[in-house]
């Protein structure tokens, strides 16, 4: 925490079924259940009820508490934190997610948040195991967009060992 800004944090879970009309998932309830709120993390199950696609969201988010205003630094690109070699690989990864999410008919962050793009760009992983190991990258994720996310990284630089947070 920084200085006397105090947070609470709200997870909302919800489950969206797929539409035909829109080709897929609806984001009204999505967007409502974020609002007021920064997202943390966002997990995702598939699933198929009644023969129906169905997708549920486990939501964490943290909001100020009331009359403290905004988080400090809540709008900061991680990005711009990186080293100038690996700003172009952010830029690259953040524009496929961003493709593969109107494709997919889902916000972007679902797929990856840019706190985890950039932790991407400093790891530099080689493999679907390399890449789990990075906070919020799951098995859903490593097994629908690992291979595309893979593909991406530079053949002529070595991955990155992983540091240890503060260090």
């Amino acid at each position: 925490m920084r200085g006397d800004w105090r947070f609470r944090m709200r997870i909302r879970v919800l489950t969206l079924r797929y539409s035909d009309g829109l080709q897929g998932f609806p984001e009204d309830a999505l967007r409502e259940a974020c609002a007021g709120g920064e997202l943390l993390e966002a997990r995702e199950h598939f699933f198929v009820h009644g023969n129906v696609p169905h997708l549920a969201l486990v939501l964490m988010l943290s909001e100020t508490e009331p009359g403290r205003g905004p988080r400090p630094n809540s709008g900061d690109d991680p990005g711009k934190e990186l080293p100038e070699a690996v700003r172009p690989l952010y830029r690259q990864l953040r524009d496929w997610r961003n493709a593969r999410a109107r494709k997919d008919g889902i916000p972007s962050y679902v797929i990856l948040r840019n706190t985890q793009l950039a932790e991407i760009c400093r790891r530099l992983p080689r493999s679907k195991a390399a890449l789990r190991e990075i906070e919020g990258v799951g098995e859903g994720t490593c097994e629908k967009y690992g291979a595309e996310i893979l593909a991406l990284m530079p053949a002529d630089s070595p991955p990155q060992p992983s540091e240890a947070p503060g260090g």
